[in-house]
């Protein structure tokens, strides 16, 4: 009998290694999930309040947080968080208006969850947009239960992005 190939002996690995996987995603708890979605709620309470620390609560200590502006937005750590939300606040979104419009929770294990967070903003003073217009993305949060409490450990924040004329 001749030996598989190396792609078809890794795709056998990994099918046999998916029935596991999906058995301890799905012992997870309603009460977990439902936590995590609150997540995505309370980010919207923060953000409409423009507090920058409430914000910060949400994430643990030694978070990595990418925002709309990719590697030139990397954060490292909540105090670096908090700083910066605090200083963009007032300048560009004093009159910023967050919905969270819905959050999709998947447990990758029971003890691993991601989160997608789509969002709408209204009144953002943001250079690539005219002021007011609405924009639109999705935050990609890996979350870990620390003492107790779900916090969001990384987060990769994508805009939508407008169309240009002539495209």
């Amino acid at each position: 009998m001749p030996f598989p190939s190396i792609p078809r002996a890794l795709a056998l690995a990994l099918a046999l290694s998916l029935p596991l996987e999906s058995a301890g995603a799905q012992s997870t708890n309603a009460a977990d999930e439902a936590a995590i979605v609150a997540l995505g709620t309370a980010w919207q309470k923060a953000w409409n309040a423009r507090d920058a620390q409430a914000l910060g609560s949400l994430l643990a200590e030694d978070a990595d947080f990418v925002t709309v502006l990719g590697p030139n937005g990397r954060l490292k750590g909540r105090a670096q968080f908090d700083s910066v939300h605090a200083r963009m606040f007032p300048r560009y979104f004093s009159e910023s208006i967050w919905t969270t419009k819905q959050v999709h929770v998947r447990f990758l294990r029971a003890d691993l969850p991601i989160a997608r967070v789509m969002w709408s903003t209204t009144g953002d003073r943001v250079r690539h947009v005219k002021h007011g217009t609405p924009r639109e993305g999705m935050f990609m949060w890996v979350v870990e239960k620390r003492e107790g409490k779900w916090l969001v450990v990384a987060s990769q924040n994508t805009e939508v992005m407008p169309i240009l004329p002539g495209q």
